[in-house]
């Protein structure tokens, strides 16, 4: 081990990568240092397919690159008229609404708006390809060039919404991140967002209102101004976050859920400060496949650039929708 560490993971280069993580794993166990490096040095893999304890699922919907760029993944789009709202199953729920795309990003306020739409014959009964052509068609219905990706740790289509999110969980816990990268904020260079903040409202009041999740069972953290951190989310604050979510004795039934709303860049999250160094799809991956304790469910959702590629090496069963070409 201490050949591997010194000659491909040099300890002072992978601190300042993953200082919260490795800082963790060294005092948690050095069974668990032990597999962080054989995984780092490229030795084995994540064993996160199929694990029958466990299970993930992540998801997430991407405008078309060819149509939207970085800047408006996470905006709201301007409020048109579109004659796909006068027809389908959508109508009744949406007529007199605002189009939930003017609140948010498009996989939140998207996935919120087909949840809702569902409320009377019960979203829980909803299987996963049904959820995913609803969302789908919702997009088309607004002329969005984008496409919807659903991953699983295990295959997806015998599964439902209700026995992901169950009623019967012991543990419940609820991470929402929502960035706006505001311009008052100087360390902030990030092109600044204007819906992320709306996403983690309406995500946890959605949650509390479906009494998935309590207020004590939910943590938020944004960049409003007043808010702690002085308008600002840090890497750390995140990571710890997500020990806060993950970390657990696998006694109970857990049901957790870890939602971001910001930047994406190159499969890495993107705190409030850009000297902050993101979090990256491997160093996530690795959170989750370490720490994520049995009889556990996890979902993932991403409103960001690269959402629909996060968590490729540890969830190997997708499902895709795509509006005007498909992404996988």
């Amino acid at each position: 081990v201490k050949a591997l560490w010194e000659s491909h993971c040099h300890p002072h280069r992978l601190h300042h990568q993953n200082p919260g993580l490795v800082s963790h794993l060294s005092a948690t166990c050095p069974c668990l240092m032990l597999g962080f490096l054989l995984r780092r040095c490229g030795v084995y893999g994540l064993y996160f397919h199929n694990d029958e304890q466990r299970f993930v699922l992540s998801i997430s919907v991407e405008r078309d690159r060819h149509e939207s760029d970085e800047n408006n993944q996470n905006e709201p789009k301007q409020e048109e008229q579109s004659s796909g709202w006068s027809t389908g199953w959508f109508s009744s729920f949406f007529s007199g609404r605002v189009d939930p795309f003017t609140r948010g990003g498009i996989c939140t306020q998207s996935l919120l708006a087909v949840l809702k739409a569902n409320a009377q014959k019960g979203w829980r009964s909803l299987d996963f390809n049904s959820l995913l052509r609803q969302i789908g068609n919702l997009l088309n219905r607004q002329r969005e060039s984008a496409g919807v990706i659903l991953k699983g740790s295990s295959r997806l289509d015998t599964r439902t919404l209700g026995t992901v999110w169950t009623e019967t969980a012991e543990v419940r816990r609820a991470l929402l991140v929502g960035l706006c990268y505001p311009a008052t904020n100087a360390a902030a260079k990030l092109p600044e967002l204007h819906g992320s903040w709306n996403d983690v409202t309406d995500m946890q009041d959605w949650l509390q209102s479906e009494n998935l999740f309590s207020a004590s069972e939910i943590r938020t953290l944004t960049d409003q101004p007043g808010n702690e951190g002085n308008g600002r989310v840090s890497r750390e604050q995140i990571l710890q976050g997500l020990r806060w979510l993950l970390l657990g004795d696998g006694s109970g039934e857990a049901r957790l859920l870890f939602h971001f709303s910001g930047h994406g860049d190159g499969l890495k999250l993107c705190p409030s400060e850009e000297s902050d160094l993101p979090i990256s799809d491997g160093e996530l991956s690795e959170m989750i496949n370490e720490f994520l304790p049995a009889n556990a469910t996890l979902t993932c959702i991403f409103d960001c650039c690269d959402g629909t590629k996060m968590l490729d090496g540890l969830l190997k069963h997708p499902i895709a929708f795509g509006t005007t070409q498909n992404l996988y």
